[in-house]
């Protein structure tokens, strides 16, 4: 049905016009040279499900396949008759249910199209078609079911209170970053003490459940900063006070909410070998340290200015998307609408590609398989996505909003001057439509948010650098609930 399925353009949005619970109507046809007369019931199931019923008058399909036979009959090659002269019988007798075959999967595809379009029925996926056997002397009929997308009118915020973010970087927060990246670093020397808070540390350790080595808990020649919190609760306190050369075991028990169920609130016993102790020496600030950061002239003030200039256009971007999401929100919250499972299936199974390229670091291609991934992992994601998709599209309608060319042209400098090569970026940018129409998408993005905040009773928060850039899950929550 894959014809169908193009002629359809299933993945479309517009207006549909609801119908009767059950309504018929006489509609026709033009696909076979003739008209067809044909009846299509409309019956609505739940929610947003519709099943569509198409009858075709038998003599109309007796008519198209006596034709299709015909037409055969000139052109097939059977042992023992010439080109162009095979019986008509014979045709008849070996070709027929398979031609019927044909007329009814025709019928399917060019009657269902013009049956939804009559009934103003927009799918919001595949329709499941259920053919009836198609019998010589009996009217074709055939019934397809599917879920249609929502008809609604997008309502604005009328003053409803949204909080949004206001942010800057400070002094102190140049000289925060300055620190971390000292501290990124530092130059590692050998020690022969035990091991304290800071070091690096190079271990071979294994993991014991019940005294069974379990899969991912060993690792040779790793790497650890003491300190850093790469590891599970009590795993690098354990380390702690410990030499090289001299195995131990350490007892920690996994967090109950740890990625992995199996492992989730175990004890678990890691036998654990210190092969190297190593103290950070923190490098001086000078114009030397510049350099490492590209800075040629200016020394210290110039590589501060860099950071800053740096920090405020990510903190600027982080800001813009937050205060972006709190207006989309906002706005569903205001209009509530019932969403086609058919679209959030779709979108599910797209989020599941996303993570398998994260995960495996390439596009999915055909031949392979796509992990079995929990549902539950992206399906609230997946009902946001297409409850904002479909209010995006009908509030851009209503207010006619298109990508402004000179905004688009801003967000390209914008990201060209964070480039090493401004240039090249630019022309990336301008080489294909696909990499316009990124920048066009966010550039959209926030004409909408625009326009929703000039509906809305707009309330600002003060928040620092860190809180915005690096939010932390009990802060969320708290936002959240002050929204």
């Amino acid at each position: 049905m894959a014809e169908l399925v193009d002629a359809l353009d299933l993945g479309s949005s517009g207006a549909t016009r609801e119908s009767s619970s059950l309504s018929f109507r006489t509609i026709y046809h033009y696909k076979f040279q003739e008209v067809i007369l044909m009846q299509v019931s409309v019956e609505t199931l739940k929610g947003l499900e519709r099943k569509v019923t198409v009858s075709v008058p038998s003599e109309k399909v007796e008519e198209e396949v006596s034709l299709r036979l015909k037409n055969l009959a000139r052109k097939v090659k059977i042992d023992g008759f010439r080109p162009g002269k095979v019986p008509l019988h014979v045709v008849v007798n070996r070709y027929s249910d398979s031609v019927r075959e044909e007329v009814a999967r025709d019928m399917v595809q060019s009657t269902l199209f013009e049956a939804l379009q009559k009934n103003e029925l927009v799918p919001a996926g595949y329709p499941a078609v259920e053919p009836e056997q198609l019998e010589k002397g009996k009217d074709f009929k055939y019934s397809a079911t599917f879920e249609v997308m929502p008809v609604f009118e997008v309502a604005e915020l009328n003053q409803a209170s949204v909080e949004l973010a206001r942010s800057e970087v400070t002094d102190k927060d140049v000289e925060e970053m300055l620190d971390k990246l000292r501290e990124q670093n530092k130059e590692w020397q050998d020690v022969s003490r035990a091991v304290k808070k800071g070091d690096k540390v190079v271990i071979d350790f294994e993991g014991y459940l019940n005294d069974q080595l379990f899969d991912g808990g060993s690792a040779k020649g790793h790497e650890l900063v003491i300190g850093s919190g790469a590891m599970i609760p009590g795993f690098e306190d354990g380390i702690t006070g410990n030499k090289k050369e001299k195995p131990f075991d350490i007892k920690v028990t996994f967090p109950a909410d740890y990625g992995h169920k199996e492992l989730a609130a175990k004890e678990a016993v890691f036998k654990i070998t210190i092969h190297n102790v190593m103290e950070g020496q923190l490098p001086e600030l000078n114009d030397a340290f510049a350099e490492k950061f590209n800075i040629k002239e200016g020394g210290v003030d110039a590589l501060k200015k860099d950071i800053k200039d740096n920090m405020s256009r990510e903190l600027e971007r982080r800001v813009s998307m937050m205060n972006r999401e709190k207006l989309f929100d906002k706005l569903m919250e205001v209009n509530v609408i019932e969403l086609p499972m058919a679209l959030i299936d779709k979108e599910i199974e797209h989020l599941k590609h996303d993570m398998y390229h994260r995960l495996f670091g390439h596009e999915h291609h055909e031949n392979e398989t796509i992990p079995d991934f929990p549902r539950e992992l992206f399906e609230e994601q997946a009902k946001r996505r297409v409850h904002l998709g479909l209010l995006f599209s009908e509030y851009v309608k209503k207010h006619q909003i298109v990508a402004d060319k000179d905004k688009v042209n801003t967000v390209i400098e914008r990201f060209a001057n964070a480039y090493e090569n401004p240039d090249e970026l630019r022309a990336w940018y301008q080489s294909s439509k696909e990499h316009m129409a990124e920048i066009e998408a966010l550039v959209m993005e926030e004409m909408v948010a625009d326009k929703i905040a000039e509906d809305a009773k707009i309330k600002y928060k003060n928040k620092d650098y860190d809180s915005v850039m690096n939010p932390k899950p009990a802060t969320e929550a708290t936002d959240k609930k002050g929204e």
